[in-house]
């Protein structure tokens, strides 16, 4: 075998069954074996056993969230994360510059070149994209209250409509090495690397991946409607123009709060953690498969 792959048939909806069928198929040609993501698979536990055999090659068949459940026991070991974005956005596979057709995608993830990148770490768990806390993670809840079954487009609607009726606010306090501040926002992330401020939005890149720092970026407390505004200068790519936009850089923070256990989302999927939040990045410790460059 020349590694395993991890295919998360309900991370989206980018292929259909029969593509996602086509793509097993391909992967197993090329020798690796398919372990299809469902209740009952324990990535970590199959992982480890591989590892334990010699194996070095791991691929993420899925979004950012079957990513971030696949990389868990590769940090800082000589084993390389290989990523099949065929997730609803997949935005670490868009910042390492790995193709979006799953064809291209499997070619790199077998023959491409390595990259040492970042990961950051919130408590006992790694990510590579962001943490976020307030309204983010509730409008996930409120989408996965309906299943994975009902219309993705219908549970976005009720998702919103529900989160913004009860309005979630977060209060915390965040301490760096040279900051301390009490934030009450509707809108807290903390990013492995810092975002492209100057074209922020949906779509919005890293810079880099390997500067070995943390971005924490927050909203002022605001009422519904003018949050709406908030999120619609998001959308069009101008954050950087919506007043008392606030961001500081760092290499860990801790988050305190009243709470003793806090909802918050881990590279886009629900997570519910104990208080206080370590936040630390963990620099050069993950090996990526990305496309080679031509000389």
């Amino acid at each position: 075998m020349n590694g395993t792959m991890f295919l998360n048939p309900s991370s989206g909806a980018k292929l259909s069954d029969e593509e996602l069928r086509t793509l097993e198929s391909a992967a197993r040609s090329e020798g690796l074996e398919v372990v299809r993501v469902a209740a009952g698979v324990d990535i970590l536990e199959t992982i480890r056993r591989r590892l334990s055999e010699g194996r070095r090659l791991f691929v993420a068949a899925g979004g950012d969230g079957t990513v971030n459940h696949v990389l868990q026991p590769l940090v800082q070991t000589e084993a390389h994360l290989g990523v099949i974005p065929v997730g609803t956005y997949n935005h670490f596979a868009k910042d390492v510059g790995i193709p979006l057709d799953w064809r291209a995608a499997l070619d790199v993830a077998l023959n491409g070149s390595s990259r040492q990148i970042d990961v950051a770490r919130v408590n006992d768990r790694f990510f590579v994209n962001n943490v976020s806390i307030g309204l983010y993670p509730e409008l996930v809840a409120r989408r996965e209250e309906l299943g994975r079954d009902y219309p993705r487009w219908k549970a976005r609607l009720y998702a919103i409509y529900a989160t913004l009726r009860k309005y979630p606010h977060v209060t915390v306090v965040v301490e760096t090495e040279h900051h301390r501040e009490v934030i009450r926002s509707h809108v807290l992330l903390v990013s492995n690397n810092s975002y492209d401020l100057s074209r922020m939005g949906i779509e919005t890149s890293r810079e880099s991946l390997s500067s070995g720092r943390l971005a924490v970026y927050w909203a002022p407390h605001l009422p519904r409607l003018a949050l709406l505004r908030y999120a619609a200068r998001y959308l069009a790519g101008q954050m950087t123009a919506a007043a008392d936009f606030r961001s500081i850089q760092t290499t860990h923070l801790q988050l305190q709060s009243s709470r003793k256990r806090i909802r918050i989302g881990v590279d886009g999927e629900l997570f519910t953690m104990t208080m206080p939040l370590t936040i630390a990045t963990v620099p050069s410790s993950l090996l990526v498969r990305v496309p080679r460059v031509s000389e």
